[in-house]
C-alpha cells in the first residue's frame, strides 16, 4: 500500500499534457493519448520481510480529450494502469482514473463545471475504490477569481494491517464525503495568490469491524499561490487542517498541512523540488487518520531531441494518528527515454528503495524495468518530438 500509493510517478515531464489542455484556445480540439507495456524484475514488490522477487509485466493506456476549454465545453480523462506480478508473489496492481468533465458559460467570465471521477486503486494491500461528482461555479477576470465547490463523493475502502500481515477486512468500509469550499484569488503577472476554507462531513455507513464510529467533520482553512519569476516556477500551499469525530472513539486531530513545489528548466537541465504533509483516509485498526510526508528532488537532462535522462530521490514517512505506527520509504533511481520516431518511445530505469517500521528495517529492494509506448495525437497538428521524450519516461518501481 506505501510503496503503491508513493510511486505512482517517479519522474514529473517538463511539458505535460494536462498544462497544454488547460491553456486550449476556445473552440479547438484536443485529443491525445498512449498505449505502453513494460516488464521487468522486484525483488520485493510487496514490501515485506521475507518476501520473493517477481518478474511483472505492466500495461498503460491514456486518453485525454477536450472539445473548446475548461470555461466551455467538454473533456475525457482516462488513465489505466494494470501490472501483473507472480501471483504466487504478490497480487495485480491496477489504477484506474475516468474523469468526464463539462463546462458552460452562464455569464461574461462566469462559468459552471461539473466533473464526475470513478477511480480505482487495488493492490496487495489496499482495495480502494471512489466516485466523486464536484460542481465548481467559478467568476474569474484578468486581475481576480471567485470560485465555489460543492463536491460528493462515496468511497469503498479496505486495508492489510501491514504492521501485522494481516489478511483484509471481511468487507470494506464504505463512506460518503461531503464538501462545500468557497475561495478567492487574486491574479498577477505570472501567477497568483489566493485563499479557501473546505468544510466537509465524512459519513461512514456502518461501525467499523472493531464497532468503532469513524465519521468526522472537517474544518480546512488554506492558502495558496503560483507564481513565475525569473524561469523558476513555484507553488505551495499551507493548510490548518481540524477533525471532530461524531463520538469519542477516536481523538480529535490538529494539523498543519503544505505543499511546496519548485521547478527550474534551464536548456538542457531541468530541475524540481518537491515536499507536502497530507492526510488520508485508512482503516487501520484504531488509527483515525494517515498523515504522508513527503520530500523529493529530481534532475532531468535533454542530450537532444530524441534522449533524455532523469534522475530522482523520494523519501515518505506515514504516521497512523493514534496508535504510533510508522512506515517509511526511500527510493532513488534513473530512467532513460529514447524517441524512434512517429510516436514510440522506448524507455529504461531502474531504482532501489528501502522500507522501515517500528523495529524493521528491511533489506534493499531493486526495480529493473524496459518498455515500450506508443503516443497517439488524433489532432491534425503532431507534438514536438521532445514533449514526447520528456511525457514518456516511466516509473522505475510499480
Amino acid at each position: 500500500m506505501i510503496r503503491r500509493t508513493f510511486l505512482l510517478t517517479i519522474v514529473v515531464s517538463w511539458l505535460g499534457v494536462a498544462a497544454g489542455m488547460a491553456q486550449t484556445a476556445p473552440a479547438e480540439t484536443v485529443s491525445t493519448g498512449s498505449i505502453g507495456l513494460r516488464t521487468g524484475f522486484d525483488s520485493n514488490p510487496t514490501d515485506t520481510l521475507g518476501a520473493r522477487g517477481s518478474s511483472f509485466v505492466t500495461q498503460t493506456v491514456s486518453y485525454d480529450y477536450l472539445r473548446g476549454s475548461l470555461q466551455e465545453g467538454i473533456g475525457l480523462k482516462l488513465r489505466v494502469i494494470d501490472t501483473l506480478y507472480d501471483p504466487n508473489v504478490a497480487a495485480a496492481s491496477t489504477n484506474v482514473l475516468v474523469a468526464v468533465t463539462g463546462a458552460v458559460l452562464l455569464a461574461p467570465d462566469l462559468n459552471l463545471r461539473t466533473t464526475l471521477t470513478t477511480t480505482v486503486d487495488d493492490n496487495w494491500a489496499r482495495r480502494s475504490h471512489a466516485v466523486q461528482l464536484r460542481n465548481r461555479i467559478e467568476y474569474s477576470t484578468s486581475e481576480f477569481r471567485v470560485f465555489a465547490n460543492l463536491d460528493t463523493g462515496v468511497t469503498a475502502l479496505n486495508e492489510r494491517n501491514i504492521f501485522t500481515e494481516g489478511a483484509f477486512m471481511p468487507s470494506d468500509d464504505n463512506f460518503a464525503t461531503t464538501t462545500v469550499m468557497p475561495g478567492f484569488a487574486y491574479k498577477f503577472d505570472g501567477g497568483e495568490i489566493g485563499t479557501s476554507v473546505a468544510l466537509s462531513h465524512v459519513g461512514y455507513q456502518a461501525l467499523d469491524i472493531l464497532g468503532l464510529d469513524r465519521s468526522h467533520n472537517i474544518l480546512q482553512p488554506n492558502a495558496f499561490f503560483t507564481a513565475k519569476l525569473s524561469g523558476v516556477e513555484l507553488e505551495g500551499s499551507l493548510s490548518p487542517f481540524f477533525a471532530s469525530y461524531d463520538t469519542a472513539d477516536f481523538e480529535n486531530v490538529r494539523q498543519l498541512l503544505y505543499t511546496a513545489k519548485v521547478r527550474y528548466p534551464i536548456a538542457p537541465w531541468t530541475f524540481g523540488l518537491g515536499s507536502s504533509r497530507t492526510v488520508l483516509d485508512t482503516t487501520l485498526p484504531f488509527a483515525s487518520l494517515d498523515t504522508a510526508l513527503a520530500h523529493e528532488a529530481s534532475v532531468s537532462y535533454k542530450f537532444d531531441d530524441q534522449n533524455a535522462v532523469s534522475l530522482l530521490a523520494r523519501y515518505r514517512r506515514d504516521d497512523y494518528l493514534g496508535t504510533g505506527l510508522w512506515s517509511t520509504t526511500f527510493l532513488t533511481g534513473i530512467d532513460f527515454a529514447h524517441d524512434f520516431g512517429d510516436g514510440l518511445i522506448g524507455t529504461a530505469g531502474a531504482s532501489v528503495r528501502q522500507v522501515r517500521r517500528p523495529e524493521e528495517v528491511q533489506p534493499w529492494a531493486l526495480n529493473l524495468q524496459v518498455g515500450l509506448q506508443k503516443k497517439l495525437d488524433f489532432a491534425d497538428a503532431p507534438k514536438p518530438a521532445p514533449d514526447k521524450v520528456a511525457a514518456a519516461k516511466p516509473p522505475s518501481a510499480q
